[in-house]
C-alpha cells in the first residue's frame, strides 16, 4: 500500500461525497507546467517508426504540436508523501487552518477512483491497440533542472511508441517539474479532463455545441442553479459511453476558464485519514463524512506544536 496525502484549505466534499479536484493547467501554480524542449522532442520523434502524432481533429501533426494543442485537455491531482511539511501546510492548507486528507493506493483496486472512466477507444491517441497512460494510478514526479527532452530525450524506452501514441508524450511532460519543487515529494495522477466524474461550469450557456447544451439542460444528471445559471453535471451518472464522451469533450473545451471545476470521485476505501491543521476550525464531526467511512474507517488527527523543534505532531481524536 502507498500512503499519500492531499493538502486542502477546507474539507469541501471529499469526505462526504468523495470528490477531489482534477486541476487543469490554467489553475496550477507552476508557470512551467508541461514545459518541454520542442526542438529536442522533434529530434527524438525523428527516430520513431511513426514520426508524426495522430489527432482525431487535426490529423497528422508533430508531437510537439500535439502537446501544445492538447495540454489544456489534461488535469492533475497532486498528492504528497509528506503530511507534516510546514510550508505545504502554509501554502496549500490555508496557513494551517485547513486539513490534509490521507489517501492510500491499493494495487488491488488499480486506480484510486470509484469507477475510473476510460473509454480508451474513443478518447486516446494510441495506434493499433488500446493503450492509455491515464490509468488513475499515482506516480512520483521526476525533478530535474532542464526542461523535458532537453538533456534526457534518449534516457527512456520509446520502442513501443507506435502503440502508445502521442498520449505517452502528453502524459510524461506533466510528470516532470523543476527540482525547486522537490520538497513537495509529489505523486501525481494525470488524467484527461474527459474522464471527469463531475464538472461545474459558471453558466450552461458556455457550452457552444447547441445539441449537447440542449441535451444537458433537460438531463437528470444536470443540476442548474436558477439564481445564477451555474451548472453541475454528473458525468458518472451517464450510462451510455458514447453520450458521456460527447458531453465530456464539450466540457473539456471550457478548461481555460479557471472557474470551470473538474472533479473525480475517489474510491471510499482509499480515504483513510484526516489531519486537522494547527489552527483549523474544523472538528471531528465536521469531517467524518459518511462516504469516507462507508466501507472502512477514517482516522482523524489534530496537529499540535512540538515544543522542542519547528515541527508538527499529530494526536488522534
Amino acid at each position: 500500500m502507498k500512503q499519500l496525502f492531499k493538502y486542502l484549505p477546507e474539507p469541501r466534499n471529499l469526505f462526504s461525497e468523495g470528490f477531489i479536484r482534477l486541476s487543469q493547467p490554467v489553475v496550477l501554480n507552476d508557470p512551467f507546467e508541461a514545459s518541454f524542449c520542442a526542438q529536442s522532442l522533434n529530434e527524438l520523434a525523428s527516430h520513431f517508426d511513426e514520426p508524426m502524432a495522430q489527432d482525431f481533429e487535426y490529423g497528422n501533426i508533430s508531437f510537439s504540436q500535439y502537446i501544445e494543442m492538447r495540454m489544456h485537455n489534461i488535469g492533475v491531482i497532486s498528492l504528497s508523501e509528506n503530511k507534516e511539511h510546514l510550508l505545504m501546510w502554509a501554502h496549500y492548507a490555508n496557513e494551517h487552518k485547513g486539513v490534509v486528507a490521507g489517501i492510500s493506493h491499493l494495487p488491488m483496486f488499480g486506480s484510486i477512483f470509484q469507477n475510473l472512466f476510460r473509454a480508451d477507444t474513443l478518447i486516446n491517441s494510441s495506434w493499433e491497440e488500446i493503450y492509455s497512460p491515464f490509468d488513475g494510478v499515482p506516480k512520483p514526479v521526476s525533478y530535474r533542472k532542464g526542461l523535458r527532452y532537453r538533456n534526457d530525450k534518449f534516457d527512456y524506452d520509446y520502442s513501443n511508441i507506435s502503440v502508445e501514441g502521442a498520449d505517452r508524450i502528453l502524459y510524461e511532460v506533466f510528470m516532470q517539474k523543476s527540482d525547486e519543487w522537490v520538497y513537495e515529494q509529489e505523486h501525481r495522477i494525470v488524467l484527461r479532463l474527459e474522464q471527469s466524474d463531475r464538472v461545474i461550469i459558471e453558466n450552461i450557456e458556455q457550452i457552444k455545441n447547441e445539441a449537447i447544451k440542449n441535451r444537458v439542460k433537460i438531463a437528470d444528471y444536470c443540476q442548474i442553479d436558477s439564481a445564477n445559471n451555474s451548472c453541475t453535471i454528473d458525468l458518472f451518472k451517464i450510462d451510455d459511453e458514447s453520450i458521456r464522451v460527447a458531453v465530456a469533450m464539450e466540457l473539456a473545451k471550457l478548461s481555460q476558464n479557471p472557474n470551470t471545476i473538474y472533479l473525480m470521485k475517489l474510491n471510499p476505501s482509499c480515504i483513510n485519514n484526516c489531519l486537522l491543521g494547527l489552527k483549523s476550525p474544523f472538528d471531528k464531526a465536521s469531517v467524518q463524512g459518511t462516504y469516507a467511512t462507508s466501507v472502512g474507517y477514517l482516522d482523524i488527527w489534530k496537529a499540535i506544536k512540538n515544543n522542542d523543534y519547528y515541527s508538527l505532531e499529530f494526536k488522534q481524536i
